[in-house]
């Protein structure tokens, strides 16, 4: 009897087993595919003033620890492919004992993948990056690094500048030396500075690779491939101002970021920028890392985040080496911007530049500061005033934890004074030089313009160190942001949303 019962229900058993199989088989492919990608991201394609106080805050983030590769990097030119296949050409072999030869791939030195060293007499140069500008009435090559120097004379310096066909390279004179630091601010020993060099161009077209030397004809030891710009588009009024916001290296090794970098980026988009640039030094959790990834997929695109680390000249110092080195990454993200924005704005993720009043946007905002500006026509910058919403003062309980920002409405009473810790919209038409509060050198325009506090300002989401400034003058309630609180919320959900359905299918 028992028999025919189990003959009858073979069929019925052999099915649920081959579903058992098959369920098994789809758990061994997914295991298999997180060990590959643990991040969880899909793979990315390859692509390519007067002087002011200056408030810096935290400790410094480790700074020798290694990056690890970050979700949605772009991945530069690679330089080894055009030098490698250079090699077996004639040209090349012939100039080898000549002149200026061609760079080799052998002789140039990596402290890591980001910086490559050369070295003059007593100093240490770690060069990052070479940028094409065409804002000059002559074209510039420009050469971005830090070098073991604060101040006085640099040794004399040339560009080698190789165009792609040709079979010897143009050979440039420094036109200007730019250091990006005070010495009155500090200068430890043996610690690089950021600093730029410029070389003016003879002609209009833009090269292909360059090489800084000390002798014209010296074998080189770096080379940086150069990112031909777009075609230059006529002026159009009617555009919307393209802004950038430029930040520095994210590091929250302890802390998952998500709900923080959500409602801040999507406040950035609320208030105009078309994108965000940071740097990964790898200090970052793994639900951080696939929250930034899911704004740097090529749906999104309106976050860029870029590997980098730290030269690493010195082991000692590392707090300040740390606060130095903000300055070359702004840098890079400037003159990466050159043809990408009309304007940028440097700021960290606890802060915000807020329009005030009847303007909700930038775009507003700089619109009527040209208006009202007689020199708008040739300002740099356009500089915020400082003023803290403490972490310290209570918070809006009405409001969902997931929003920091839209919870802390209370601020101190004062702002800050117009030279300290202040933040900037900067116009990449003249600004040369960036610091973090300000520009250091802009050219043909004028100085930057102080916005008043009743057009904007700095808001700055973080603990106060003036305790006193947290009762006397007594707090006050400052809710501008609520202006964005609808669209801000359901953006940020929806994002989240998007986010829970992603991790879901892993």
């Amino acid at each position: 009897m028992v028999y025919y019962q189990l003959r009858s229900s073979r069929t019925p058993l052999l099915c649920s087993l081959a579903l058992f199989v098959l369920y098994l088989l789809y758990q061994l492919l997914g295991s298999l595919q997180i060990l590959n990608n643990p991040q969880g991201t899909k793979p990315q394609p390859a692509s390519r003033l007067k002087k002011v106080a200056v408030v810096h805050h935290g400790a410094h983030p480790g700074i020798d620890t290694e990056s690890k590769e970050s979700a949605g990097s772009q991945q530069e030119p690679n330089l080894e492919d055009l030098l490698r296949s250079k090699e077996n050409e004639d040209w090349v072999r012939l100039r080898a004992d000549q002149c200026a030869p061609y760079p080799r791939y052998e002789d140039i030195e990596f402290t890591n993948p980001y910086f490559q060293l050369t070295r003059h007499e007593n100093l240490t140069y770690y060069l990052y990056g070479a940028y094409y500008d065409r804002r000059p009435t002559i074209p510039e090559m420009v050469v971005l690094g830090m070098v073991t120097r604060c101040g006085g004379s640099y040794p004399a310096s040339y560009l080698q500048v190789w165009y792609d066909g040709d079979t010897q390279p143009e050979k440039l004179p420094v036109h200007q030396s730019k250091l990006g630091w005070y010495p009155e601010w500090g200068h430890p020993e043996a610690v690089a500075f950021p600093t730029l060099f410029s070389f003016q161009m003879n002609s209009q077209r833009v090269p292909q690779l360059v090489s800084l030397v000390f002798d014209p004809c010296a074998v080189p030891k770096n080379a940086f491939k150069v990112v031909p710009p777009p075609p230059e588009e006529p002026p159009n009024a009617q555009r919307p101002k393209r802004i950038g916001v430029c930040v520095k290296y994210l590091t929250f090794p302890d802390v998952d970021m998500t709900d923080r970098f959500v409602e801040w980026l999507e406040l950035m988009r609320l208030l105009g920028a078309t994108k965000v640039t940071a740097f990964d030094i790898g200090q970052l959790m793994p639900n951080t890392m696939r929250t930034l990834a899911h704004y740097t997929e090529a749906g999104d695109g309106f976050f860029d985040l870029r590997k980098f680390r730290f030269p690493n000249e010195t082991a000692d110092h590392e707090t300040f080496r740390a606060m130095i080195i903000e300055v070359l990454l702004y840098n890079d993200c400037l003159y990466r911007s050159l043809y990408d924005f009309d304007f940028v704005a440097v700021v960290d993720v606890d802060e915000v530049i807020m329009p005030l009043g009847e303007h909700r946007t930038w775009q507003d905002l700089l619109t009527h500061l040209q208006t009202q500006d007689v020199n708008a026509t040739t300002r740099s910058s356009y500089c915020f005033r400082n003023v803290y919403f403490s972490k310290q003062l209570p918070a809006d309980e009405s409001i969902p934890e997931q929003f920091f920002m839209l919870r802390h409405v209370m601020r101190v009473a004062e702002h800050l004074d117009p030279y300290s810790a202040i933040k900037c919209l900067h116009d990449i038409s003249y600004v040369t030089l960036l610091h973090n509060h300000f520009p250091f050198q802009w050219m043909n325009a004028s100085d930057p313009y102080h916005v008043g506090i009743d057009l904007g300002q700095m808001q700055h989401y973080r603990y106060t160190e003036n305790l006193k400034s947290l009762v006397d003058p007594p707090p006050v309630r400052d809710d501008n942001i609520r202006r964005f609180q609808h669209q801000l919320i359901h953006n940020s959900l929806e994002v989240h949303r998007q986010l829970a359905q992603s991790r879901a299918a892993y």
